[in-house]
């Protein structure tokens, strides 16, 4: 019988609402924490600004409700903010040379500034110290993600499956959740194999949790990110709020489910 409570008390405490509580708790009591996406968070202002005077072709975030409400997951696969533009790298193939590197620039340098951003809080959240791998590790990961979901995006055929689409959409949010806590073990000193294999075992037993975090995170960054500031805004204040929340469930997750 104490085994049986003990199994529902670890199961209530991997609930979405106490992962996601026990995340803004602990930024609340070390708001030093907030500061690296904070920074962040202004850089892919600058981005978006200078994207939107840049002659390459910038694509631009949509109103949701210019045409109608259109209510969109906001989440990337790593802690991070919502840009409001993007560069199609097809859009860069054929530039001259200077060109290239100021469009891959604009590309990257988001990407780092949040890789680094997370890597910070979640090393300082696991009391960890920051180590130059560990960000290079987390860059991989980001980057392929990143050309995963430029790439899904760009097939019109999925655009426009409908409901013949849901079960690839299944199928993605299925990899989405088991490759979670990823980022957060890559911190914590893994090698890259090492955590793909972590997570998928961690994030077993705790599916609808992880799916429940990652909802209430993409549709929070849908919803600020609409709003003025918007890139800002899911930066500094939803991306620490994600990062956290990794580390709280891999405190209260075992590599034994």
């Amino acid at each position: 019988m104490a085994r049986n409570r003990n199994d529902g008390a670890n199961r209530r405490e991997s609930s979405v609402a106490h992962v996601l509580s026990a995340a803004v708790d602990r930024l609340r009591r070390n708001p030093s924490l907030l500061v690296p996406f904070a920074i962040a968070g202004f850089v892919l202002a600058v981005a978006d600004a200078l994207r939107r005077r840049d002659p390459i072709p910038t694509l631009e975030r949509e109103i949701p409700w210019e045409n109608g409400l259109s209510i969109d997951l906001e989440y990337a696969g790593y802690p991070t903010g919502v840009a409001q533009t993007a560069t199609p790298l097809e859009s860069l193939v054929g530039l001259h040379p200077e060109y290239l590197a100021w469009g891959l620039t604009l590309y990257l340098l988001p990407l780092v500034a949040v890789v680094f951003a997370g890597v910070v809080t979640m090393a300082r959240a696991m009391d960890r110290d920051v180590r130059l791998a560990t960000v290079g590790s987390v860059f991989g990961f980001v980057i392929v993600f990143d050309l995963v979901q430029r790439g899904l995006g760009s097939i019109d055929a999925l655009q426009g499956m409908g409901l013949w689409g849901l079960p690839l959409l299944m199928l993605y949010l299925a990899v989405t959740v088991r490759l979670f806590a990823v980022p957060g073990l890559l911190v914590a000193g893994r090698s890259p194999k090492r955590a793909l294999l972590e997570s998928v075992r961690r994030t077993r037993g705790h599916g609808w949790t992880v799916f429940g975090v990652i909802l209430v995170v993409g549709l929070a960054g849908w919803a600020l990110a609409s709003l003025p500031g918007g890139t800002v805004a899911t930066t500094a204040l939803l991306a620490p709020v994600h990062a956290v929340a990794i580390v709280v469930l891999l405190e209260h997750s075992s590599v034994d489910n």
